[in-house]
């Protein structure tokens, strides 16, 4: 039989164990258990996660892995405090899960522990793909990337997102086993009768003047057209001091090589923090130390017409391959920049695909995966992007 899926939510999050029921009674109704199962979890930052899993494996005993969220999606719609597990299960699925610890204070080590564990669970299998959702408040997505591929290579499509807490920036979970750690990686990786399928859209159009970054170092952007880099934000940005507004005006990076081809793309870099001691921005994601920068608008049409040609590139992809599952991972800034028009974003998602087709997903802070299908094995780390992944 084929791998299967389905998805159970709650939002009855001021109940933890009852919400936990309230899922696994949903999978249950709707899904069969096969040989092998795995639960992918995405939570608000405000339950109580011990109670939570114990009210999910009263019910329903598999390996469960997630992150908290700043909201959550699923096939009925947008949520802003729920609980939403989606269990992939299949009799010829193989998998293996892993938990890198102390993340920030040594990357290298936590993800090679995480994909050691993951890979003895597997045995010879050739993972297909991989899936990480780890903590994103203290540490570069683009370091953690670059540590996947180099402990991992880059044979399958590493997807997932950063772990989030609803926009307060100070702490966010991940799920590994029952349980909720903060400063890890959860890893999965599948393979066996698995063949995924990965498109990423952003909708963020490069505006105003262009300019060139003449220092930066990881995270922090120091310097544009040899000036602080604040003053380029300073020019457009009307509340600096609000990190939500703030991070609503992303930069663009407009000759980044994103490709194997070295045809020129772009990448959005997320401000998070401003340093008004020395003029430097940090993102949500690495400058590169050249490059030319320009400022990007969302322009809510753009945005929510760039949804609708990720859906029909997944459905030409999939033409000749049935598929029941898809895995959303999106930019909290594209949440903020939507605004109610949120909940059409997630109606274009769910009436493009088949009624059959399990959806799970969740705002994130930084999405990886692929550019898009041709180029699986090239992995990035975005800001301001919303990954699809259908299996």
């Amino acid at each position: 039989m084929s791998i299967q899926s389905a998805v159970g939510y709650s939002e009855d999050i001021d109940e933890p164990f009852d919400a936990g029921v309230e899922v696994a009674e949903n999978i249950l109704e709707n899904l069969d258990l096969q040989t092998v199962s795995i639960g992918i979890l995405f939570a608000n930052i405000d339950i109580d996660f011990e109670e939570l899993f114990k009210g999910i494996h009263s019910q329903l005993d598999i390996p469960i892995i997630g992150c908290t969220a700043v909201s959550i999606v699923n096939n009925d719609g947008h949520f802003e405090e729920s609980v939403s597990l989606m269990v992939i299960t299949g009799d010829d699925l193989k998998m293996g899960i892993g938990l890198g610890q102390q993340l920030v204070e040594n990357p290298d080590k936590a993800i090679q522990e995480a994909y050691k564990e993951a890979q003895t669970m597997i045995g010879d299998a050739e993972p297909k793909l991989a899936m990480i959702f780890p903590d994103s408040l203290s540490i570069s997505g683009d370091t953690i990337l670059q540590h996947c591929k180099e402990r991992m290579g880059e044979q399958f499509p590493i997807i997932g997102g950063g772990a989030a807490d609803s926009m307060h920036f100070k702490q966010t979970f991940q799920f590994f086993n029952g349980a909720a750690h903060s400063n890890t990686i959860p890893l999965l990786l599948l393979s066996g009768n698995i063949d995924p399928k990965v498109i990423s859209v952003a909708g963020w159009l490069p505006v105003g003047e262009s300019a060139t970054i003449t220092k930066a170092e990881g995270i922090t952007l120091y310097e544009i057209n040899n000036r602080p880099a604040i003053e380029f934000l300073q020019r457009y940005i009307p509340d600096m001091d609000d990190p939500v507004v703030l991070s609503t005006f992303p930069l663009v990076i407009t000759d980044y090589d994103a490709n194997p081809t070295n045809a020129k793309s772009y990448i959005i870099r997320s401000p998070s923090f401003l340093n008004k001691d020395n003029g430097s921005i940090n993102a949500i994601g690495s400058f590169p130390q050249k490059g030319t920068i320009q400022l990007a608008k969302a322009i809510r049409e753009n945005v929510l017409s760039s949804i609708e040609e990720g859906i029909s590139k997944l459905n030409q992809k999939a033409i000749d391959q049935p598929f029941n599952s898809l895995l959303y991972i999106a930019c909290a800034t594209k949440k903020i920049a939507l605004g109610l028009e949120t909940k059409k974003e997630i109606a274009l998602i769910t009436n493009a695909l088949p009624a059959s087709c399990s959806i799970n997903g969740f705002y994130s802070y930084g999405e990886y995966g692929p550019i898009d299908n041709d180029n699986l094995n090239k992995n990035i780390f975005h800001n301001c992007s919303s990954i699809f992944c259908i299996f």
